[in-house]
């Protein structure tokens, strides 16, 4: 688990809790142990995990995409994207991009690029348009989840840009404040809305609310654990909280 948003990066690996005969063989995490930390240069707004390197993109306009290896050497500008960097998401070796090319967030774009030298590969246009937090994930058979936030649905992509299905969102969102996805592991993702206080997991196959909850206090960020929970980050102010929920039901553990 990588931490999101800052001027810093923040590699950590969960705590297991110490088993017991009878116990199930799948326990959700005690805590999270900080592996290491790489200072850098500018704010970043996206940042993904990849075969042992880190990919992290500058949310500011003009932004670049920098690459951080496993001794936490920095390889600025390894991709200089020229847009604001949203989202970002790494799969047979392709780094897939989301980003905004006006200062009104407005005109996004997924670009798609070689993980060997950063070339563009290809590129589509989004129809998302404001501030709030645009995401994409990548699902299951080669497909990309990303939100449309603007016409209130998540958009279904293939790996090239072909559109396979639109998904309605559920109404309890607002929509209008850093809104966080992630896939979880099967036709459904977990989303996280900051303005509204509420974690939720949504069917992809017709936008139907599997369960809300408002548990987590300023649930920031959140990534699908395939143990089977979703650790979400709670924007505290003084200090972050992570909170664990169960994926089938979304109770706290």
């Amino acid at each position: 688990m990588a931490s999101e948003n800052g001027d810093s990066i923040k590699l950590y690996r969960s705590a297991a809790q110490p088993t017991q005969i009878g116990t199930p063989a799948k326990l959700p995490p005690s805590g999270l142990m900080l592996i290491k930390e790489t200072e850098l240069e500018n704010y970043y707004n996206a940042i993904t995990y990849y075969k042992g390197l880190i990919y992290v993109g500058h949310g500011i306009f003009g932004g670049e995409i920098d690459r951080i290896n496993e001794q936490g050497q920095v390889a600025k500008g390894f991709i200089m994207h020229g847009n604001a960097v949203k989202s970002l998401e790494a799969h047979g070796n392709r780094l897939y991009c989301l980003s905004a090319t006006s200062r009104a967030f407005a005109d996004c774009t997924i670009s798609v690029h070689g993980l060997d030298d950063g070339r563009l590969l290809t590129s589509w246009k989004h129809p998302s348009h404001g501030y709030s937090g645009q995401r994409m994930s990548l699902i299951r058979n080669d497909q990309i989840a990303v939100g449309d936030w603007t016409g209130k649905q998540i958009i279904i992509y293939s790996l090239t840009g072909d559109v396979i299905r639109r998904v309605p969102l559920p109404h309890c969102l607002t929509m209008k404040m850093h809104v966080r996805m992630s896939s979880c592991g099967d036709d459904s993702v977990v989303m996280s809305e900051y303005a509204a206080g509420k974690v939720v997991r949504i069917s992809l196959k017709d936008g139907s609310l599997i369960w809300s909850s408002d548990s987590v206090t300023n649930p920031y960020g959140l990534v699908h654990h395939p143990a089977g929970y979703i650790l979400v980050s709670s924007d505290c102010r003084d200090q972050v909280v992570i909170g664990v929920l169960d994926a089938t039901d979304g109770i706290v553990y």
